[in-house]
Formats: C-alpha cells, structure tokens, sequence
C-alpha cells in the first residue's frame, strides 16, 4: 500500500499522480491501464481541489493506492479522502454525452470519466476521515492480456467513433 497525504492544491497534482505512476511500474501495469488509472486520479483529485473547500481555504487530501490480489479478481484500490463539505459524486446525474454540448449543464465529465475507466466506485462519508471516494480497477495478467489481444493486420484495420466520440480500432 502506497499512501501520500497533502494539501488540497492543484500544485500537489504532480506527486498524486507520481504516486499511481510507481505503482504502475511496480506492479507492471500496462500503459492503457496506467494512463486510466492517472487520468482516474487527475480528475477526482480536482474535483476536489476544486469543490471541497471554500474558495481560497485549503484543507487535507489523502491517496491511497493498494493492488488487491485476493476476494475476486486482481485490482486496484484507490482511495481519496478529504475533510471538505460532504459530496457523493456517485450521487451525480449521469451525463448525456449523445447531447450536444450547448444542451448539457457545465461539469460532471470529470465523474462521468471516473464512471467509465473503472470498474467500481464507493462514496462514504465517514464522521473521522470525511469523504471518502474508492475506486476500483480490475488487472489483467499481461500473458492474458496479450493472448486476448488479436493482432490486426494494417489492411484490417477500420477505425470508428465509439458512443463517446473516442476513436477505437474495429475488424
């Protein structure tokens, strides 16, 4: 288990991610994952750096970050505590992401990306800890990975935009 606590300021970003990137080196995760994982934290880390404090008042933030190799399958656990003002982002509207942007309300992508690139996700507002926010990331063992990854030939290959709007190569 790798856990950093800091302040709640965007300058402290850096570390945070640093943190998830060591362990994807030391747990070799794959890149796709790694960058999932980055992207997991960045957008729940701001969000809080963001929205759970009053303007100009920091407060703390703490990550934790643990591989999980027993209870089903193997993953991640990233869990983020703050002590700002109680918010289940879990309580949040899911995005419409086939509206087109002038009819969406501002916000709730970052969520929405949280929501897609993991697994599971557990909101608890604790009376000691505060908000607590854990996310899950199911790992794949590289040789099983590799094995369900065919290999497109160059003339195979189509690309098409998915539901959300993300280019992914198709056969």
């Amino acid at each position: 288990m790798d856990r950093i606590a800091c302040g709640a300021e965007l300058a402290n970003l850096p570390a945070l991610l640093a943190l998830v990137a060591a362990t994807c080196r030391r747990e070799q995760i794959d890149d796709p994952t790694c960058d999932d994982l980055q992207l997991i934290v960045e957008e729940a880390c701001v969000n809080v750096m963001h929205h759970a404090y009053p303007a100009g008042q920091g407060g703390p933030l703490t990550l934790e970050v643990r591989i999980v190799d027993h209870g089903g399958p193997r993953r991640i656990v990233l869990t983020l505590e703050d002590r700002g003002r109680p918010f289940d982002p879990l309580s949040a509207a899911p995005v419409d992401v086939t509206a087109a942007i002038e009819a969406r309300a501002p916000g709730g992508l970052g969520v929405h990306l949280i929501r897609q690139l993991s697994d599971r996700q557990h909101y608890q507002r604790h009376p000691l800890r505060g908000n607590v926010f854990t996310m899950e990331k199911y790992l794949v063992l590289p040789s099983v990975q590799l094995a369900a990854r065919p290999i497109l030939d160059p003339d195979q290959r189509q690309r098409r935009d998915d539901q959300d709007g993300d280019q992914i190569e198709r056969r």
